[in-house]
């Protein structure tokens, strides 16, 4: 979702959106006034107004056209994310959400963004653990799992300072019936017209069970089930250690 959550309708149909949303609200508001923040994949810039106290800066590669992103302000620095135009130790802190699935090689990432901040910056990264693909054909990767962070980060020159995770069994499994449903539906088209009528049968009351019920229900399921094995994303903080550590 590419705006801030800010209904409480949004919130129950993009409820990971909205803890994602609050994570990055909580980690904008620690940062210092006149803090110099890059958001790296930016898109929308959904979060400007969340460091409004901050130098705000964003980056993207601005060649996705669909519908899920759409350009509503210019981005400062139109590049790859691993060629950012900024000078060494620049940065305070760099927001990187829901991107690294759709780079070519997360890691250099990692490389670039240890350039950018300055000895004790924060990087504030979030990326899928499972999704369905997205943003064609921009999409390279999923399972970004914890054991990722905690074996990349530390050879990047990053200290892992908190991570949580956002979802689990109940969510996932909403997400992908919810998938099943929507694949469903695009598919029954190409169907002649008896199969179309029988397929639409089913169909109607799948909607119901998918659309209606089953998000009151599975969610629900999380806080029982925990969310070490299946989750929908990771929130990290990390801290740039100085080259001497």
């Amino acid at each position: 979702m590419d705006k801030l959550v800010t209904t409480s309708e949004e919130r129950f149909w993009h409820s990971e959106a909205f803890a994602r949303d609050q994570w990055v609200k909580t980690h904008a508001e620690r940062l210092a006034p006149k803090s110099v923040v890059l958001d790296a994949g930016a898109g929308a810039s959904k979060y400007r107004p969340l460091f409004a106290h901050c130098d705000y800066k964003t980056q993207d590669f601005c060649k996705y056209d669909g519908p899920l992103v759409k350009y509503l302000r210019p981005i400062d620095y139109v590049c790859e994310i691993t060629a950012i135009p900024l000078p060494d130790q620049s940065l305070d802190a760099i927001l990187c959400t829901e991107v690294f699935e759709h780079v070519v090689n997360p890691m250099a990432v990692l490389t670039e963004f240890h350039r950018l901040l300055k000895p004790g910056g924060r990087l504030l990264l979030t990326a899928p653990f499972i999704s369905h693909l997205h943003m064609e054909p921009f999409h390279y990767y999923s399972g970004f799992m914890p054991y990722w962070y905690q074996f990349w980060l530390p050879k990047r020159g990053f200290r892992i300072e908190s991570t949580s995770a956002v979802g689990g069994p109940g969510q996932t499994c909403l997400t992908f019936c919810q998938a099943f449903y929507s694949q469903w539906s695009a598919a029954e088209k190409n169907l002649g017209q008896f199969r179309r009528i029988v397929s639409l049968a089913f169909r109607v009351p799948a909607k119901i069970l998918v659309h209606a019920v089953l998000p009151r229900i599975l969610p629900k399921f999380d806080p029982w089930l925990g969310n070490r094995v299946i989750c929908s994303t990771s929130l990290v903080c990390a801290v740039r250690v100085s080259d001497s550590k």
